[in-house]
């Protein structure tokens, strides 16, 4: 009987005990577990874009995150330090400056204007409101970057219940950046015309026969005398070219053969001379402009089988825009009435191609 009690009172006086050490762990639950309930947790999904992240240069900042707690939002402060621990003093990258920057696009979370701007910080504010759970992301532009390409700064994000960045944070976090010093890489396309003129050429004007005098023969008045000559032209100007004939009608002494004022068909017997850029069958003569540059081509007036025309100063041919390459064709009639006075009848015919850069 004595033994039993004895066991029966070990057993009952470790209660107390057993109690003790219970309390002590539920007080430690609610130190340690119940604080962290309300603590500051980290933004998620942080990300920061950079524009043109070329050292000393302004440009376009995009900072993206999700706020985590499910606390009211009114503000948050973004600020500019080379280290991106938050209780860590700030030192500002060199030569960086936000202090110009303005907001131009929001996303998620929106409503946000910059209240408060200094050389390293940005503070943004609404009214307060419980955020959701999207990412959001802050566009600013005229961000001068900082000029130190060898060390990264960073952007410390801090949120708060708050519309002007008073009081307790909410969230935090940080983005970690770096400007370079870019390898620029110039080259330029010099203006370019390529003209080449002759009796014949070739198509790209690597050569031509080097003849530009031509004796048309007798004049008479039951016949056509003829001639031809070719150009070749292309060129890279934003404004094509221009070819322009310059000259004057043929001539002995003061008497002229008249020239074709519109563009009119060949008439023996009759003081003619004329030009056009097209193949003809009256008389048989010329070619059709060759080249798939098809914005190249002859105006208007001499681009008309067997109709002729000649007036100094007019364009023969031209491109709107860049072409390469064209090679025309000019052909030349000469017409002469039976009273025409003898003589030798000549004239000097000059093309001049011009580009409109």
């Amino acid at each position: 009987m004595q033994g039993y009690l004895n066991h029966w009172f070990i057993h009952f006086m470790r209660w107390p005990h057993m109690l003790l050490e219970l309390l002590l762990v539920g007080a430690l639950v609610i130190l340690f577990i119940a604080p962290s309930a309300g603590a500051a947790m980290r933004l998620q999904e942080r990300s920061l874009y950079i524009a043109n992240d070329e050292a000393g240069e302004r440009s376009m900042y995009r900072l993206g995150f999700r706020f985590m707690s499910p606390t009211p939002v009114g503000s948050f402060e973004l600020l500019f330090c080379n280290d991106p621990i938050p209780y860590h003093p700030c030192d500002i990258p060199l030569n960086m400056d936000v202090s110009g920057a303005n907001l131009t696009d929001q996303t998620g979370e929106t409503g946000f204007t910059i209240s408060q701007r200094s050389t390293n910080r940005l503070l943004f504010t609404r009214t307060a409101s419980l955020p959701g759970p999207e990412r959001s992301t802050y566009t600013f532009d005229n961000v001068l970057n900082p000029v130190d390409t060898e060390r990264a700064f960073s952007v410390r994000i801090k949120t708060f219940s708050s519309t002007n960045g008073s009081g307790a944070q909410v969230d935090f976090g940080s983005v970690r950046a770096q400007v370079i010093k870019g390898i620029r890489i110039e080259t330029q396309v010099p203006p370019m015309l390529i003209y080449c003129l002759a009796q014949e050429v070739e198509y790209n004007c690597t050569g031509t026969n080097e003849i530009y005098y031509t004796d048309m023969g007798t004049l008479s008045p039951t016949d056509t005398l003829t001639a031809q000559s070719q150009m070749a032209v292309g060129t890279n100007a934003s404004g094509g070219f221009v070819i322009t004939a310059v000259g004057a009608p043929l001539s002995a002494g003061t008497t002229t053969i008249a020239s074709l004022a519109t563009p009119s068909p060949s008439e023996p017997g009759k003081n003619q001379f004329g030009i056009n850029l097209v193949a003809n069958s009256t008389p048989g003569i010329g070619l059709d402009p060759e080249g798939e540059w098809a914005n190249a081509t002859t105006t208007a007036d001499y681009s008309q089988p067997n109709r002729y025309k000649f007036k100094d100063g007019d364009i023969v041919a031209f491109s709107p825009n860049v072409s390469l390459m064209k090679k025309f064709t000019v052909s030349y009639i000469v017409n002469a009435s039976p009273a025409l006075k003898a003589g030798v009848y000549t004239t000097t015919i000059n093309f001049i191609a011009s580009g409109r850069f």
